[in-house]
């Protein structure tokens, strides 16, 4: 009966075997046409074209606005510093979020649930309700100010809103889980009997950490660093109140742009920039950490 049965499944059209792939990755694929390629190529093609002040986009081809860019040392300091913000942002949300990772995956007090609730509950608060909250707790009259002050830290009372350090403190605050989680994930599956032979054989808990957890859990990491840095080079809301125009990033640089120039064939190109400048990134990593980025 088997027999008849493979030689059955053989028989069938390759397009009626295929047919089901079809139906279930179709609507999938039809809404990252619709809404990811079809845009992306849009902007594109749209870098390529000039602008005139006076009438508006001209559409001709040109190659100006990448000219502009690349003759321009404010773009690229602005570019570089984007780069730089993004990366710290990924970098400590890893220091700070490995712990908490790993305590909610290996944990088993109710704690661990706890924390987990508290990692995700900020998710369901908006962008721009945390960041008047950072803007209350970091202003001069607030209580970041005040606590440090009182404990003799400070003389007197700094400024911390708008300027970079607290545009780096509300971009950790708010894409820390998305660092936290995908850790936590891989964790969970990273089997103790694995720890608990490293021990066995004599190895510390520091040389466990560093020769078994830390590897294994390398797909969690480089799932949240992806996760935290294209949200953090592509963060707008937050620098924008944290840091005013004091802090040059390139989402504040389109917005001036597109939204107070009108200058929409510029602001294509320097998204276009920023996008190849990111993948060019994370093909580095892949080239150089032998480590998939996706």
């Amino acid at each position: 009966m088997s027999v008849v049965a493979e030689r059955l499944q053989a028989a069938r059209p390759r397009a009626a075997r295929s047919l089901p792939w079809v139906v279930a990755i179709g609507p999938a694929a039809v809404v990252v046409i619709v809404l990811l390629v079809v845009p992306s190529t849009a902007l594109f093609l749209l870098s390529f074209v000039r602008f005139d002040p006076l009438r508006g986009i001209v559409y001709s081809f040109t190659l100006e606005n990448y000219l502009a860019i690349a003759r321009s040392s404010l773009y690229l300091q602005v570019t570089l510093h984007t780069l730089r913000m993004a990366g710290l942002v990924t970098l400590a949300c890893l220091v700070l979020g490995y712990p908490i990772a790993y305590f909610m995956a290996r944990s088993k007090s109710r704690l661990a649930a706890l924390c987990a609730a508290l990692v995700v509950a900020p998710l369901f608060v908006s962008v721009v309700i945390r960041g008047f909250g950072w803007m209350v707790l970091l202003a001069r009259e607030g209580v970041v100010n005040q606590a440090l002050v009182a404990v003799g830290v400070f003389a007197e009372r700094q400024q911390f809103l708008y300027t970079d350090p607290a545009v780096l403190i509300g971009l950790v605050h708010i894409l820390s889980p998305f660092m936290i989680l995908p850790i936590a994930s891989v964790l969970r599956g990273v089997e103790p009997a694995l720890e608990e032979a490293a021990l066995n054989l004599g190895a510390t808990r520091w040389g466990v950490f560093r020769f078994v957890v830390l590897p294994l859990s390398v797909p969690g990491i480089m799932a949240g660093a992806i996760l935290v840095y294209s949200h953090a080079i592509a963060a707008f809301v937050l620098p924008a109140m944290l840091g005013s125009i004091q802090t040059k990033l390139m989402a504040t640089m389109l917005y001036q742009q597109v939204l107070v120039a009108g200058n929409l064939p510029f602001g294509a190109a320097l998204a276009t920039v920023l996008v190849a400048t990111t993948f060019l990134l994370l093909a580095l990593v892949y080239r150089f950490f032998g480590v998939r980025p996706w």
